[in-house]
């Protein structure tokens, strides 16, 4: 029972976090290959750091293929994100601006800390069940497969919330709309079935997150 249940705690973990895994460990564990560089445009760090009174930190991954992001930490310890270079490349300041807040908004939302928590609560309410109901190894890799696919769905939640952090906290709304339709443009082989981009990505859809910005755009225009 016991290495059933690590098992199949390794495979859920590993489904809920897939993207973090596959990107943010790979260039961690390769330094030799994947270098993590500082992020050099001090005036708009400065900028977001008096937008957001945290003490950021940024850092630049080697990964040229992918516009990619993430929020490393959570608090008490120090806001620490990371960047592809592909996005840290091809993004302007006004563009820089709504992922940098995007990032914040999940460290000033201890989003990292409630992805964890969810998690760990869904996970042992399966294993609850498969103890009390004696689940074999097939049905227990189904349940955990399927409240992978429920956490990763009540996640976006959280990514909706950053989102329109960003936006509301933007210099230029502008930004978040063209910064989306480069990512959209620049990540089209990623996991292109949108049914399971749908069910394994947290991330908001693009148009949804354009919508987001423009609706921030004509508020501003209406004050």
């Amino acid at each position: 029972m016991i290495i059933k249940l690590v098992l199949g705690g390794l495979f859920y973990f590993s489904l809920c976090n897939w993207i973090q895994i596959w990107y943010l460990f790979g260039n961690l564990i390769k330094p030799k290959k994947n270098k993590i560089t500082p992020f050099e445009n001090k005036k708009l760090l400065l900028k977001m750091r008096e937008k957001t009174k945290l003490p950021l930190s940024i850092k630049i991954m080697d990964e040229k293929d992918k516009m990619i992001g993430f929020m490393v930490s959570s608090p008490p310890f120090k806001p620490l994100m990371l960047f592809s270079e592909k996005l840290h490349n091809s993004f302007t300041d006004d563009e820089m601006q709504w992922v940098i807040l995007h990032e914040s908004g999940h460290y000033l939302m201890w989003h990292n800390l409630k992805f964890a928590l969810s998690q760990i609560l869904i996970f042992l309410f399966v294993v609850y069940f498969s103890i009390k109901f004696a689940w074999n190894f097939l049905l227990l890799m189904l349940f955990l497969t399927v409240s992978a696919i429920i956490y990763i769905q009540n996640a976006k939640l959280f990514e909706y919330q950053a989102d329109t952090y960003a936006a509301k906290n933007m210099d230029n709304p502008r930004g978040m709309v063209s910064g989306n339709i480069k990512m959209r443009d620049a990540n089209k082989g990623f996991l292109s079935n949108p049914i399971m981009k749908h069910l394994l990505t947290i991330a908001v859809p693009y148009e949804e997150r354009i919508r987001i910005a423009n609706s921030q755009i004509y508020f501003k225009k209406a004050i």
